[in-house]
C-alpha cells in the first residue's frame, strides 16, 4: 500500500493553484504550442510534471520560447510548482543567422530558412500556405509569429520541445519508476475557477500514482489541452501596463 494519498497529490494541487503555480493554458503572457504530462511513482514517492511549452511575449526572441516544467510531489528538492531552475530554452539561431526579427522579437526573420532546435538544424518555412494546410492562420501576413511558426512544426519537430528523460531525471529521484504520460488530456480551465481537484482528468491520474494501476485512468471527456482550444493564451496586452 502507498503511503500517500490521491487526497493529498489533489490538495497539493489545489494549493499550487491557488498560487498560481499550476499550468494555465490560457495564460496572458504565453502562447501555448505543446504540452505533456507524465508521472512516476513508488509505494512512498510521486512526482506529477506538466510541461508547457509555449512563447513568451515579455522575453521575445529565442528567450520567449521556453518548456516550464510544473514539477509537483512528495520527494523534491525543492517547492513544487514552478521556479525558475525549472524553465528550458530549446531553440537558438541557426549558423544562418538571426532567426527572428531584431526590433520586437515576436516574428520571423523574412530572410531565414533554418533554426536550431537542441542543435538539430531544421528548416523554417515562408510559404504561407505551408502554415495553411496545418491549420494555422496567420496573425498578420505575410509576418509570421513565432508562436504561428512553433504551432505548425510541433508535429514534425515536436519531439525536441519536451524534456528528455536527463533534465527530467536531473530533477527528480533517479530511482523513482515512470508509471504514466499523456499527451491529450482534458485541463480544467483555472480561470473560471476549475480547481485541479474537481477536474476527472487530475482525479483519476492521482488515483494512478495512488495506486500504481493504469485502469484508473478512463478519461470520458474529449482531451482539450490542445492551442486552439485557449485562444486567449498570449494575448494580454502588457505593454498597456509596463
Amino acid at each position: 500500500m502507498s503511503q500517500f494519498t490521491s487526497n493529498d497529490i489533489l490538495a497539493q494541487l489545489d494549493k499550487c493553484a491557488e498560487d498560481f503555480i499550476f499550468p494555465m493554458l490560457d495564460n496572458g503572457y504565453v502562447y501555448p504550442v505543446e504540452s505533456r504530462l507524465s508521472g512516476y511513482r513508488g509505494d512512498n514517492r510521486w512526482v506529477l510534471i506538466i510541461e508547457v511549452i509555449g512563447f513568451n511575449v515579455r522575453a521575445g526572441g529565442h528567450d520567449g520560447i521556453d518548456n516550464c516544467l510544473h514539477i509537483f510531489g512528495n520527494c523534491l528538492g525543492f517547492e513544487p510548482g514552478t521556479n525558475n531552475s525549472n524553465f528550458l530554452y530549446f531553440a537558438e539561431n541557426s549558423p544562418e543567422g538571426e532567426t527572428f526579427d531584431q526590433e520586437f522579437g515576436e516574428s520571423l526573420n523574412p530572410n531565414i530558412k533554418t533554426i536550431s532546435l537542441r542543435g538539430k538544424i531544421v528548416p523554417v518555412s515562408q510559404d504561407p500556405e505551408y502554415y495553411k494546410t496545418r491549420q494555422i492562420e496567420l496573425e498578420a501576413p505575410p509576418e509570421i509569429k513565432i508562436w504561428e511558426f512553433l504551432r505548425a512544426i510541433k508535429n514534425d519537430y515536436g519531439e525536441h520541445f519536451f524534456a528528455t528523460e536527463e533534465e527530467i531525471r536531473a530533477r527528480i529521484p533517479l530511482d523513482l519508476p515512470f508509471i504514466i504520460r499523456l499527451k491529450e488530456w482534458f485541463h480544467p480551465d483555472l480561470a473560471s475557477g476549475e480547481k485541479p481537484s474537481e477536474s476527472e482528468t487530475f482525479q483519476m491520474i492521482a488515483r494512478v500514482l495512488e495506486s500504481g494501476d493504469l485502469r484508473n485512468y478512463h478519461p470520458t471527456k474529449m482531451p482539450n489541452n490542445h492551442w486552439s482550444n485557449w485562444p486567449e493564451g498570449g494575448t494580454y496586452n502588457w505593454s498597456k501596463y509596463s
